[in-house]
């Protein structure tokens, strides 16, 4: 038997007016409370007869979307392939990240990465550019190279062939 769609619209109003009214609710949490003041006097007049099966699902909606407050901009990484490690430092205060955030390493196993290192390139990253940057992500890794034709040059992981252990010479 098929459900009648008039008998089925009174409870999807219900639903979606307590749905409503939990996400105002963490309006409240937040210290907002003009918001909160209007869907909470629907809530109450028109929820009475389902509000107890729908209140527990309401009920964590709310408390994820306060535990984890949206920050202004999503923070994305950002494509810095085959700029100097400068430039990258550069790029995240322009985007309002803390250049704090780059660690730098080198490409290959048997380079040494100097102090000064601001003129070297970066050959990748890790997250990967586009990939979201919450603000739980302390560090963003970037493997850099002296010149950046010696990115794409490796030996196992070593930019010298002779350096590899598993070379045979």
């Amino acid at each position: 038997m098929v459900p009648n769609p008039r008998r089925l619209a009174p409870s999807v109003l219900v639903v979606g007016v307590l749905a409503l009214a939990g996400c105002s609710g963490g309006g409240t949490q937040t210290g907002d409370a003009t918001p909160v003041t209007a869907p909470a006097t629907v809530a109450t007049t028109t929820a009475p007869a389902t509000a107890t099966a729908t209140a527990p699902a309401t009920a964590s909606a709310p408390a994820t979307a306060s535990t984890a407050p949206a920050p202004p901009h999503d923070a994305v990484m950002p494509a810095l392939h085959s700029r100097t490690y400068e430039q990258a430092r550069t790029e995240f205060s322009r985007q309002d990240l803390s250049p704090a955030r780059l660690t730098a390493a080198a490409q290959h196993k048997d380079v040494t990465l100097p102090r000064d290192h601001d003129d070297w390139y970066i050959c990748g990253t890790s997250p990967r550019p586009g990939a979201p940057l919450p603000a739980a992500t302390t560090t963003v890794t970037v493997r850099l190279a002296q010149d950046f034709s010696d990115c794409t040059t490796s030996f196992n992981g070593y930019l010298y062939e002779e350096n590899d252990p598993a070379s045979t010479p």
